[in-house]
């Protein structure tokens, strides 16, 4: 089965955390809830190295303006 990772988003004075397979799609479940446009994440590889990355958000698609 595969594994669930834990990451940490750091929004200022705030702390959640959320369980993904990937750091895609945790980013992804947590940017809907997101008051700020930057936030911190820090988890943990499957060898055990601890990571920490600063991302901008929204992540994804950005849909065309109509003109």
């Amino acid at each position: 089965m595969t594994k669930m990772r834990t990451f940490t988003f750091i929004d200022g004075d705030t702390t959640d955390t959320r369980e993904a397979v990937s750091w895609k799609k945790a980013v992804k479940s947590y940017q809907s809830s997101a008051k700020n446009k930057i936030v911190t994440v820090e988890w943990t590889s499957k060898k055990g190295e601890e990571f920490s990355k600063l991302q901008k958000l929204p992540i994804g698609r950005h849909k065309k303006l109509a003109r």
